[in-house]
């Protein structure tokens, strides 16, 4: 049976790309696929199981600074110069360790969404955790980021917006990010005592990047308002909390009432941030957002305003519910209309080509990882709290598209002798490729050429 445009976009805009079979598994109802992988079970991916716990990387963290800080002390407080290079040395040698740890779990996470049978899902993962930013920018943060995937992600993408909003706002990841594990109420008993005092950082970026939107009717006293609501939201670094990594200091929050987006909230301690993020969370701004950010992730850079509107009205509809926000994602004939509309990003395209190729296993973790690197797309390290662009002006360059034939060209020398490139287009790009890609395909001087062509073809390149 021929694979049809709709299978297609099945498995390459709602999945990961075509692994060989994929289309015969989707074939004749592609929809039913996508909805059969909104399961709990998902989430529970057995590539991540020998991962640390949010609760091992915050003592791993404190461990880590612990260390440094003594050898930095121990390095000032000799003259011998052979000692302070071995001071200097424990250090380098720490550092090397966390980047170790960070690829090893990069690669982890790459395998996983590799080998999952459900690619929908762990699309959805990635959607999300690009839309709760944390960046190894923070040298600090770098063991945590892949235990926020797992433990503050990963289990609330089939759950509520709010669950998952609540989550990522006291993971250590993100406490640590934006600054807010620092962050003490001037008149609190810790700031008096201190003389320190508010970090705006995360109110804003929760309220212009994961709820409301830019747009969404606030304003600097709003967000000086919330940062006092979030003070004393901070790490569990002692080992006193619920194990979720998250402690509240009440010696740091700010005491009084607090006017936030014309709702007072009176003194109520960590209970002041748990209203303002249901606020939130149940706003019309926060639905049209998500609605705008999820139309344009799954159907088109400039997204419809008719889908948009779905969306939205899915999201309030069932209060944040996500599960009925992809069943009617799913069933958009938006969605369904252009195969080739978004420009896969290095990280889809990455994913892909280990899918279609099945190498992910025979590659090093160093190797694996140093694919993200080669295209400027290392997981985690996102130059703002905004994330990855979703739009293929920011990914589509002259000097970008070399890269991308680079890799291409590296992936085929890698698999040539085990694809007949005939078979493998089929399996990849068959339902969508055009007449001048078959040629080149059938045409090449070798199979490695083929496959390089194949690899780099507008079909391949797109979702």
């Amino acid at each position: 049976m021929t694979a049809s445009q709709d299978s297609f976009i099945a498995v390459t805009r709602f999945g990961l790309g075509a692994k060989q079979g994929d289309f015969a598994a989707v074939q004749g109802d592609p929809r039913s696929w996508l909805e059969g992988q909104l399961k709990p079970e998902f989430a529970q991916n057995p590539a991540l199981n020998g991962l640390p716990s949010t609760m091992e990387a915050v003592q791993h963290m404190r461990e880590d600074a612990q260390m440094k800080q003594q050898a930095k002390r121990d390095a000032a407080a000799t003259q011998d110069e052979a000692s302070k290079a071995m001071f200097a040395g424990k250090i380098k040698d720490a550092q090397q360790e966390l980047n170790q740890d960070y690829i090893k779990q990069v690669a982890a996470l790459t395998r996983a969404s590799v080998d999952s049978p459900a690619p929908f899902f762990e699309r959805l993962v990635q959607f999300w955790r690009n839309h709760f930013t944390v960046s190894i920018t923070k040298q600090q943060d770098r063991i945590l980021v892949t235990a926020f995937e797992r433990d503050a992600i990963r289990p609330n993408v089939l759950g509520n917006f709010h669950e998952m909003l609540r989550a990522s706002t006291r993971h250590p990841a993100m406490q640590i990010y934006l600054d807010n594990f620092h962050s003490i109420g001037p008149d609190s008993p810790a700031g008096m005592r201190q003389n320190k005092g508010l970090n705006e950082n995360l109110a804003r970026e929760i309220m212009e990047l994961h709820t409301l939107g830019v747009n969404g009717g606030y304003n600097q006293k709003d967000v000086t308002e919330f940062a006092k609501i979030l003070t004393g939201w901070t790490i569990d670094a002692q080992g006193q909390g619920d194990g979720s990594g998250f402690f509240f200091a009440s010696r740091q929050h700010e005491p009084g009432s607090k006017m936030l987006l014309g709702v007072n909230y009176n003194e109520n301690g960590v209970n002041e941030g748990e209203e303002a993020l249901s606020a939130f969370a149940r706003s019309p701004s926060t639905a049209k957002f998500i609605a705008t950010k999820l139309a344009r992730h799954f159907i088109a850079d400039d997204p419809p305003e008719n889908a948009v509107a779905q969306l939205a009205s899915a999201f309030t509809q069932n209060n944040g519910d996500l599960i009925p926000v992809y069943r009617r994602l799913i069933a958009l004939d938006e969605a369904w209309q252009d195969p080739l509309a978004k420009v896969k990003t290095p990280n889809d395209l990455i994913l892909s080509l280990l899918r279609a190729t099945n190498i992910s296993g025979a590659i090093e973790d160093k190797k694996l990882v140093g694919a993200y690197r080669m295209l400027n797309q290392m997981p985690f390290s996102a130059s703002s709290p905004a994330g990855w662009s979703d739009k293929a002006s920011d990914w589509i360059g002259a000097e970008a598209l070399l890269q991308r034939i680079d890799l291409a060209r590296f992936i085929a020398r890698a698999v040539h002798t085990q694809f007949d490139p005939s078979d493998l287009l089929e399996n990849t790009i068959g339902p969508v490729a055009s007449k001048d890609t078959r040629l080149a395909v059938a045409h090449a001087g070798s199979a490695q050429e083929a496959i390089t062509l194949l690899f780099s073809s507008p079909e391949f390149q797109r979702r």
